[in-house]
């Protein structure tokens, strides 16, 4: 009988599986592939987004602004590299430049520091090797990048040897709820049983849902 079970061994699943391992509770994380981060984590852009364009007063805003300052700390516990580059958002026009402006005063609503807007010549004193028809841009300064595939599996190494139990090559099948207990059907005649079940199977989280 496990306290929790994760489906799903993505970066959010992986989040999931380290924090919860931080406590005394028998956890398992259930991979249909062969290996963590083999869905969509493994298409991200590696983009640690500064939280300007989500729109102000969402959750996406609010958790994106917040994930973005951690993102450094996490890393460093995590000893994976992670760099702090920046992001540029180019206008190449008159509408562009008021997408700009209003993305500016979005981010500053949702609290994304370091945002700044910056004429073509501030731009191309940052990236010289823009196109030199550009007319500005949007410069978030606490935009970064990681490797969705190194944090992913430094997530997963924490959480195991913080007690944490991984299985891969498992796919769920099937899921009943009798009482307050979750029976769990995975391939390969593997049955098992949870108190919590979360559901972290990225473009698949549909199907277990239903």
């Amino acid at each position: 009988m496990y306290d929790v079970v994760i489906i799903g061994a993505g970066i959010v699943g992986g989040s999931i599986f380290r924090e919860l391992s931080r406590y005394n509770l028998k956890i398992l994380a259930v991979e249909k592939e062969n290996d963590v981060a083999m869905g969509a984590t493994k298409a991200n852009s590696a983009i640690v987004h500064a939280g300007f364009d989500p729109p102000h007063g969402s959750l996406m805003a609010k958790y994106n602004v917040a994930g973005s300052k951690m993102y450094k700390y996490l890393c460093e516990e995590l000893d994976v590299p992670y760099e702090n580059n920046g992001a540029l958002v180019v206008a190449f026009d008159d509408n562009d430049l008021k997408t700009i402006e209003r993305l500016f005063i979005n981010g500053k609503k949702n609290g994304v520091p370091g945002l700044s807007v910056l004429s073509k010549e501030e731009t191309l004193e940052k990236e010289p090797n823009l196109n030199k028809d550009i007319l500005g841009a949007l410069y978030a300064k606490s935009s970064s990048i990681i490797c969705p595939f190194q944090y992913t599996i430094a997530l997963f190494e924490n959480g195991i040897l913080n007690g944490g139990e991984l299985l891969l090559n498992k796919e769920v099948t099937n899921i009943n709820k009798i009482e307050d207990i979750f029976s769990v059907e995975l391939n390969y005649k593997y049955n098992l049983e949870t108190k919590f079940l979360i559901n972290a199977a990225g473009v698949y989280a549909d199907k277990i849902h239903n």
